[in-house]
């Protein structure tokens, strides 16, 4: 792994934290050169736009001449885009290819944006579809409700599994099983704030059982509660969650239980006409 386990509580909220970057493994079956070349691709985030070979050598942990070919390679392929005059890459549009497939196959969000715009309207807060990966949950979908939203949220936005209540609520829909792999990569990710970390999701977790959503203030970002209702898509295996977040001052745990009942019957109704309404598949955005 490239990024090192935390061993420090984090300043909040760090927007890496969460990104696995593995270069290589002993399995036979495993190409280090083409977890390599992806490894690259996941050290830009939005606020990594611009990054050099040295920058990518530090957050990968590759060599530098290995770094170096990876990028001639990736930029040939056009998947990055060199800029002389800062001497850094850029991500470039080929990326956009890789992401495509999977999004136009994938009917939950275009049955859900209507819905989650309606409730975003309604609560004056943000609205978010994350899909669970890795140690982190990406936004697939989303509705700005607030009056000054956070404007990072967008399709591909990524928050750390454990802080959020979105993450959460994906660890609560796990198979026991599931769930107890999980916390054997957390434990050894987290180290010293393991315990605290695995006090707050079996909160969580007995939430979801409890009222079907969970609650979690100022856990990522310590301006801003949220609340999360787990969403199993129907292949059974792709573990999602619907959220409802804002300002702390404005989310009182009064309203979070409000928005939590809305966000069941969100989900409940997204169910609903995913077995009644055959998809068609949407990305434009109204």
């Amino acid at each position: 792994m490239g990024r090192p386990s935390r061993k420090d509580k984090p300043v909040l909220p760090d927007y890496s934290e969460g990104i696995q970057i593995k270069t290589e493994d002993e399995d036979p079956r495993f190409n280090n050169a083409v977890a390599r070349g992806l490894a690259i691709l996941r050290t830009f985030q939005f606020d990594r736009k611009l990054l050099g070979n040295v920058e990518i050598a530090a957050a990968t942990g590759l060599p530098k001449p290995t770094v170096s070919r990876l990028t001639f390679t990736l930029t040939q392929l056009g998947y990055l885009r060199y800029l002389p005059e800062f001497g850094k890459y850029e991500l470039a549009a080929g990326v956009v290819t890789l992401a495509y497939p999977y999004l136009v196959n994938m009917p939950v969000p275009a049955i859900a944006r209507p819905l989650m715009e309606d409730l975003a309207e309604r609560s004056k807060t943000n609205v978010g579809l994350g899909v669970h990966e890795g140690l982190s949950v990406l936004y697939l979908e989303y509705a700005l409700g607030e009056a000054n939203p956070n404007r990072r949220q967008r399709v591909g936005f990524r928050v750390p599994l454990i802080r959020t209540a979105m993450g959460r609520a994906c660890v609560a829909a796990m198979p026991p099983q599931e769930r107890a792999r999980l916390y054997d990569e957390l434990k050894d990710h987290y180290r010293k704030e393991w315990a605290q970390l695995q006090r707050e999701l079996d909160d969580a977790v007995e939430q979801v059982d409890r009222r079907g959503f969970c609650i979690a203030a100022g856990t990522f970002q310590k301006t801003t509660s949220s609340v999360a209702v787990p969403f199993v898509h129907t292949d059974g295996r792709t573990l999602m969650a619907f959220n409802s977040q804002g300002n702390a001052s404005a989310q009182t745990p009064a309203v979070m239980e409000r928005n939590g009942k809305r966000l069941v019957e969100l989900a409940a109704e997204v169910r609903r006409r995913l077995a009644t309404e055959p998809p068609t598949p949407s990305l434009g955005r109204r």
